[in-house]
């Protein structure tokens, strides 16, 4: 069956990754986003003012920053969506989705082996030129007040180079429709939030031998959406006729 937006299958498949980003979000928020956006969204907080009534006073506006973040998340995926349709409208669909799903299989992996530590890939994305410049701008502009400035310095935050939001960006590679491509980025940055909220407002960092483990948890996620991803690929291009689990079929 199909629809405006994509065949049913390609529907429930891309919810999949859409929980999935979710789940990735939640566990990279105990682990890597602690370590690398911790420091900057406390540094927000201390600019903010006195810390009497931290909750009354402070969650607003932790609340405005983190939408904003949030935002530019679901725009990447959608950008990221969008390509991606406009690659499939150049050529034959099944092979250019099969070609996508491969590209974006084989990077996840590779990123997700960079979260755990594995390969440099993570690394080499946030010691970029790019990230020290932005992170630059970022610290310059933690002060501002106005609710507006608070959701621009979110979006900000949203653009930082990041292995996890670029993991799951490839993701959106594959989406059926660019909406499920913002949904997907949106649900990762959902996931990230409750944890980077309670930093926020002051809460305890996690004993780093917790924030590993939760590093890991989140890079085997990386890497199941990444194989899933690949074996996807191998059914568009007709290697693989069925996967299964057991005598159920998944696709």
């Amino acid at each position: 069956m199909t629809s405006c937006c994509g065949t049913a299958l390609e529907i429930d498949t891309a919810m999949l990754t859409v929980w999935a980003a979710f789940g990735i979000g939640v566990t990279t928020s105990l682990g890597h986003c602690i370590g690398m956006c911790g420091p900057l969204i406390s540094t927000f907080s201390l600019a903010q003012g006195k810390t009497d009534h931290r909750i009354r006073n402070l969650l607003p506006a932790l609340l405005v920053y983190h939408v904003g973040r949030v935002n530019s998340y679901a725009i990447i995926g959608l950008l990221f969506a969008l390509l991606a349709a406009a690659a499939q409208a150049a050529g034959p669909t099944n092979e250019v989705r099969g070609w996508l799903f491969l590209v974006s299989g084989v990077l996840m992996i590779l990123l997700g082996m960079g979260l755990k530590g594995w390969l440099p890939t993570t690394r080499i994305v946030e010691s970029s030129r790019l990230g020290r410049f932005t992170a630059e701008k970022f610290m310059s502009l933690v002060g501002t007040r106005s609710m507006a400035g608070r959701y621009m310095l979110g979006m900000a935050n949203g653009f930082l180079p990041c292995g996890p939001v670029y993991a799951v960006a490839v993701a959106a590679l594959t989406a059926p429709t660019p909406l499920h491509g913002a949904h997907t980025m949106a649900m990762f940055g959902l996931g990230t939030m409750p944890v980077l909220i309670a930093v926020g407002l002051g809460a305890g960092r996690l004993a780093s031998s917790l924030q590993r483990k939760f590093n890991f948890v989140a890079a085997i996620l990386v890497m199941i959406v990444g194989l899933e991803f690949l074996f996807r690929a191998g059914k568009l291009f007709g290697f693989i006729e069925a996967i299964k689990w057991g005598f159920l079929p998944v696709w």
